[in-house]
């Protein structure tokens, strides 16, 4: 389910649309394109003129407007630099305003897992639709995408004598996530269609990652996102095994090293290290 369309104006509708498609050809996955598709839509909307018309000026000053964070700032480079480099490889434009964008140094936020206290409150008040998206969340560590994307038939016996679920992820990645009993069944009783499906067309299509995201964070503590429960969930699995490299495979990461960013040691932990310390 795609995001529904920005409007364009008309000297950008043509060439963004092709790239767009070319994106989807290169096996992009669908969220990205969506997200390059914002992006480029604002973008388009606030530098009102034809993109061959386009300064590195134009691309430096939508990029370095203020309080915009590090990973928008990156997102903003990435649409820029790949609709322009497009548009010069096709020779629709004879300059690449965007091919020198400063690049964005990785940001290196610390862990923030929302409380087990503050989701046990969220999730009295809630619908069982919404308390099983919370607990796919804190007990899966899936992304509010993964979660918009679950059918009842991405539950699979696995090798080990459980059930496993399939978790389609970024990149058109997937992975297997072991389930408990009861969410396995829970999850199964949508059959072949979605475990969320959208009110919009009567089920068709899943609800948007989007939403999964305010129904969630609304009713969290106040500070908290959807994404901390992935945090939870990261921090509690490595309490449990110390092992980060099972982490990093229950979380679908490619390197342990982002891993380490999603798990907050527990403050118990260090106060046993420095009292062991004392002299």
């Amino acid at each position: 389910m795609r995001m529904q369309r920005q409007p364009w104006p008309d000297s950008w509708k043509e060439p963004a649309e092709q790239w767009l498609t070319y994106l989807t050809a290169c096996g992009r996955a669908s969220t990205t394109i969506d997200t390059r598709r914002l992006k480029l839509a604002g973008f388009a909307r606030w530098v009102d003129k034809p993109p061959e018309q386009v300064t590195r000026t134009d691309c430096e000053t939508w990029m370095g407007r203020e309080h915009l964070a590090a990973e928008t700032r990156k997102g903003i480079r990435a649409t820029l630099t790949g609709f322009f480099e497009w548009m010069h490889d096709h020779g629709l434009i004879a300059e690449d305003p965007a091919a020198k964008l400063p690049h964005i140094a990785g940001s290196r936020p610390h862990p923030h897992p929302c409380p087990d206290a503050g989701i046990r409150l969220a999730m009295e008040g809630m619908s069982e639709r919404d308390r099983l998206m919370v607990r796919l969340g804190a007990e899966l560590a899936l992304r509010r995408s993964e979660i918009a994307q679950i059918r009842g038939t991405d539950v699979m016996a696995d090798a080990w004598g459980g059930r496993s679920l399939i978790v389609n992820g970024k990149g058109n990645k997937q992975r297997l996530v072991p389930l408990t009993d009861d969410l396995a069944d829970r999850i199964t009783q949508a059959g072949d269609g979605w475990l969320f499906p959208s009110r919009n067309d009567g089920g068709k299509s899943h609800i948007m990652p989007e939403r999964v995201g305010k129904i969630i964070s609304r009713r969290l503590p106040a500070g908290y996102s959807t994404h901390s429960l992935r945090h939870r969930a990261a921090t509690r699995a490595y309490v449990q095994t110390r092992d980060l490299l099972a982490v990093c495979a229950l979380l679908g990461h490619t390197s342990v090293a982002t891993t380490q960013r999603y798990v907050a040691m527990p403050p118990e932990h260090l106060r046993g290290m420095v009292a062991a310390l004392a002299v």
